[in-house]
């Protein structure tokens, strides 16, 4: 399996885009004050410490069991998760309000973004737009990417999710 250590330049370069993004997408509005206690959208959770140890981020189970996400950092405006999908497993058609990345460190797959096809290998870094439709056919082998969203809420959808012990 792929040492995430190796990998943690990559996100941390992808949560720094993911700021920027959200930045220059809301660019009209003040600079945020907000606490962890102030954080958007319908849930509220709490901000990631500044460090967090991969062992020690909290990891969720999909409802059908064919998928996991560990939450390796979550703020106010970007979220960043190691996301882990079965082989065979599918993500449906869906839209997301925020931007989305995912850089694939093991596996492939297929991905839909707006009616185009995007065949996925390691290395391949995915640029979702906000809005954009997108949905995922993974292939023979389990897949593992990095996956962050410019702004918290459509990490929300994880909080449904079966917590790991």
């Amino acid at each position: 399996m792929v040492q995430l250590r190796r990998h943690l330049p990559i996100a941390a370069a992808f949560v720094l885009g993911a700021c920027a993004a959200t930045a220059v997408q809301s660019s009209a509005s003040p600079p945020s004050t907000a606490s962890s206690n102030d954080a958007p959208g319908p849930a509220k959770h709490e901000i990631s410490p500044p460090v967090t140890m991969a062992e020690q981020a909290e990891t969720r189970v999909s409802p059908n069991g064919k998928a996991r996400v560990t939450i390796l950092a979550r703020g106010i405006n970007a979220f960043v998760a190691k996301l882990e999908m079965e082989a065979g497993a599918a993500v449906p058609e869906h839209r997301d309000a925020t931007e989305e990345y995912i850089h694939v460190l093991e596996g492939s797959g297929t991905m839909m973004i707006d009616d185009q096809e995007h065949a996925l290998a390691p290395g391949a870094t995915v640029y979702m737009p906000a809005n954009a439709t997108v949905s995922f056919q993974n292939g023979d082998s389990p897949l593992v990417g990095l996956q962050v969203f410019a702004g918290p809420e459509p990490a929300d959808k994880y909080d449904a999710w079966t917590p790991l012990p």
